[in-house]
């Protein structure tokens, strides 16, 4: 059947999927994040200053923790000794570094 003229006929409107699902973002692995530092000869301890290297092993710390909201990204992570990273745990720095003002981190 035919529309008058002038009228128009309202069609289905077909969606596609995308054929290709988006990429995810490339978040930073560990690995590459210690290697850039090392690269950079950023290999001190954020907090303590400590040289890494010996007995003093790095690790990556979430300034701000992924537990209170932090994200992965480049901007949030910064080098630290496993002692700080353990003793700050899930704090943020301001509010570890506050908290531990005046006391002298021991190895």
């Amino acid at each position: 059947m035919r529309s008058p003229p002038g009228r128009s006929v309202s069609r289905p409107i077909r969606i596609t999927p995308p054929l290709r699902s988006p990429e995810p973002p490339q978040l930073p692995l560990h690995r590459d994040v210690l290697r850039r530092w090392e690269h950079l000869e950023w290999w001190t301890c954020t907090y303590c200053d400590r040289a890494f290297g010996g007995m003093v092993v790095p690790e990556v710390d979430h300034v701000r923790p992924l537990a209170k909201g932090g994200m992965h990204e480049w901007w949030n992570l910064a080098p630290a000794c496993r002692d700080c990273n353990r003793d700050k745990a899930d704090q943020d720095a301001s509010e570890w570094l506050a908290k531990t003002a005046g006391q002298r981190l021991t190895e």
